[in-house]
């Protein structure tokens, strides 16, 4: 029996369904979002039941709950990282907790694998294949670079708890499209309007110096957000198409749609490169016989 103090949403949720007949070794795995529920329903083993956490919840709800309920054999979840991967705190290491040790968060799997080339040939398949390859590479390239770029102002606000409000803000008032540059000054000042506790000035100065602990060369994609990135490349997408292949966008795109589209085009040979991957199969051999991915064929 679970914890007395387990949270009851989810506890009783897990004992109902494993009183059920045939679920009492169904594995149950806590995921973050809707988008991640419809991911990995690809590759769920049928006897895992995947559990969406309510909205505005993320991995402290997650981490609290793996730990309430820890008498429960079979509970995993599977989260995104993100700047934890950077500033790994204790959470990191809490038992049933399975994330990619490289990419922040889901979407940066995704565009870190070759769904996204798979997307753009199907996207402009009147083109040449190697020619769109090329052109996907640099635009992923780009991108990443931006949104890392973004990412110090982030990662500062994670570490420090500026209070930056980043939703407040487009990302093209910010980026020139044509240079490709990000205009930090703007940024910060901007993020530091009617801010009495913050100056754009100090957090410049604190973003050199995440610059000089944490460089891009190195930490490139775990300061990116992945939805940063999704942004920034549908945004470059028509002017970085017209410079690479010559001619004007033949398709226009959302980040809602690409982050469709690469979904789809996920693959499992993908998903089995990744440290993910490793992590749950690590689990699963320890948590035996609870399954996450179904065996393939």
């Amino acid at each position: 029996m679970p914890s007395s103090e387990c949270t009851p949403s989810v506890a009783s949720e897990i004992i109902m369904r494993r009183i059920q007949p045939g679920k009492k070794h169904e594995t149950f795995v806590m995921v973050e979002g809707e988008t991640d529920k419809v991911l990995w329903e690809e590759f769920r083993n049928k006897k895992c039941y995947l559990h969406e956490v309510p909205e505005g919840e993320g991995k402290d709800y997650i981490v609290k709950e793996l730990k309430s309920c820890n008498g429960l054999p079979g509970i995993a979840a599977i989260v995104d990282a993100d700047y934890w991967l950077i500033t790994p705190p204790d959470e990191l290491s809490t038992d049933n907790l399975l994330y990619d040790d490289c990419c922040p968060d889901m979407e940066l799997i995704l565009l870190n694998s070759p769904a996204l080339k798979k997307t753009l040939r199907h996207t402009f398949y009147k083109y040449e294949i190697e020619q769109i390859h090329e052109f996907a590479e640099k635009l992923k390239e780009e991108s990443l670079r931006l949104a890392a770029e973004l990412g110090y102002f982030r990662l500062l606000n994670h570490i420090e708890g500026c209070g930056l409000n980043f939703k407040m803000y487009r990302l093209k008032d910010f980026i020139d499209r044509y240079t490709l540059e990000l205009d930090r000054d703007l940024f910060a000042r901007r993020l530091a309007e009617r801010k009495t506790w913050i100056s754009s000035k100090a957090l410049l100065q604190g973003i050199e110096e995440l610059r000089e602990k944490y460089p891009r060369e190195e930490y490139n994609i775990q300061l990116c957000r992945g939805k940063d990135a999704l942004d920034i490349m549908v945004y470059i997408l028509p002017t970085l198409f017209k410079s690479q292949i010559g001619d004007d966008l033949p398709h226009s795109m959302n980040d809602k749609e690409l982050s469709r589209t690469l979904r789809m085009s996920y693959e499992r040979g993908y998903f089995e490169k990744t440290s993910l991957f490793s992590c749950i199969r690590k689990w699963e051999s320890d948590n035996v016989p609870f399954r996450i991915i179904r065996q393939e064929g």
